[in-house]
């Protein structure tokens, strides 16, 4: 047994490959505008729609649940082109922008955010099922530029929906939303090369791959239990939730330090998962993983325990931009290299069920301990489950074989 998961050899490049990375990437991407452009809008919804944040609430966590647990289902569309799925689900975004745009109170507006929940999840398990298979000897690589092409859509669409809501309203500001929804369905449907036929419903995957199949893999389950524990430390869920608040409320820093600092962290959430990616498939991806883990860990403590310094905030929050983004596409990269060719469709949407939906949980956790202890004592938190899971990762994965 090889004590390091990485691939064994390279294949050259087959027609299609840049192309496919290109729009699997910018897709990615306009697929984030959705929450990432409405989470700009919801202020100007609470008010004009005369709702509380509390009921704004309750809505966003049952689309939150539901989008995470419904990643489980990609099994069932194993034997459908990536092609379609994802063309569809920018559609759906689209129609859901545009209801939401259209909504004359908050019940339909409710009803609309819940469709988009509905209809965006085959992104994260699809999308990566179809550059795992498409590139075994470089996952590390393109699961960490499909990864920051989603943050890239984090960071760019905020202002763009800011400055629409500025000049014409939350509404038109949706509708835009909506266009370049449509224009990401177009850009899948029309340039995303159609899988091979052993990568998408061909022999190899004609059965669902069930949770227990996977856990007869060496390695999966310490892949999917430090999947869940690290869902703690994980920058998507947790960093971008709690960061501005500890920034803001722990720290009571002035609004533009909180926007540089914060900046900062996501700026180096893009540029973190591709050196790490490159990196993994280079040196080896269990690691790479591995030592991330670690550095991350280190960076949020320091980050959490900085003070209202911005000189020490600011390289601190690179390093937890860096690291703790970069976790989630190594991770991918080890899970596809465990569960080997032909099932990854079903595979992943079983891991981003568990990684997404119960880990969510997570974010209700850190918020009660930012309420009882402090922000210091969430951030110490989330640097321990990072601690745990690469624990995990070393004892599971001694004897995983190579992919």
């Amino acid at each position: 047994m090889a004590t390091e998961t990485a691939a064994p050899s390279r294949r050259s490049a087959r027609p299609g490959d840049r192309r496919a990375l290109v729009v699997m990437t910018i897709a990615h991407g306009i697929q984030h505008f959705y929450v990432a452009g409405l989470a700009i809008t919801y202020p100007f919804i609470v008010a004009d729609l005369h709702v509380s944040y509390a009921v704004l609430g309750v809505v966003l966590t049952v689309a939150g649940v539901a989008g995470g647990l419904l990643q489980g289902a990609a099994g069932v569309l194993r034997n459908a082109r990536a092609r379609g799925v994802l063309a569809l689900q920018n559609a759906g975004l689209a129609a859901s922008a545009a209801l939401a745009a259209a909504a004359p109170g908050f019940g339909l507006f409710a009803v609309a955010r819940l469709l988009g929940a509905l209809v965006s999840w085959p992104q994260h398990p699809v999308g990566s099922a179809y550059l795992s298979d498409r590139f075994p000897t470089r996952r590390g690589t393109v699961l960490s530029w499909h990864t920051a092409g989603g943050s890239i859509g984090t960071v760019t669409v905020p202002l763009l929906v800011t400055a629409v809501i500025a000049a014409a309203g939350w509404r038109w500001a949706l509708v835009a939303l909506g266009g370049a929804l449509a224009v990401g369905a177009a850009l899948v449907g029309l340039a995303l090369p159609s899988e091979r036929p052993h990568e998408a419903g061909g022999p190899a995957e004609t059965e669902k791959t069930s949770l227990r199949q996977l856990l007869r893999q060496p390695g999966v389950a310490a892949v999917l239990a430090a999947s869940t524990i690290a869902a703690g430390g994980r920058g998507l869920g947790t960093v971008s939730t709690y960061a501005p608040a500890f920034l803001k409320s722990g720290l009571r820093l002035p609004t533009l330090t909180v926007g540089i600092v914060f900046t900062v962290i996501m700026a180096a959430s893009v540029v973190g998962p591709v050196l790490g990616g490159t990196l993994a498939d280079r040196v080896g991806r269990r690691r790479t993983l591995i030592v991330t883990y670690f550095a991350a860990a280190v960076a949020l403590c320091a980050f959490g325990f900085a003070g209202a310094h911005l000189a020490l905030l600011v390289p601190f929050g690179l390093l937890v931009g860096v690291f703790a983004y970069a976790e989630s596409p190594l991770l991918q990269a080890v899970f596809s290299d465990l569960i080997g060719p032909g099932r990854a469709r079903s595979a992943f949407g079983t891991f981003f069920a568990i990684a997404y939906g119960i880990g969510a949980l997570w974010t209700a956790l850190l918020g009660w301990i930012i309420t009882v202890a402090g922000f210091p004592a969430a951030f110490a938190t989330m640097a321990g489950s990072f601690v745990l899971a690469g624990l995990i990762v070393i004892k599971g994965l001694k004897e995983s074989p190579a992919a």
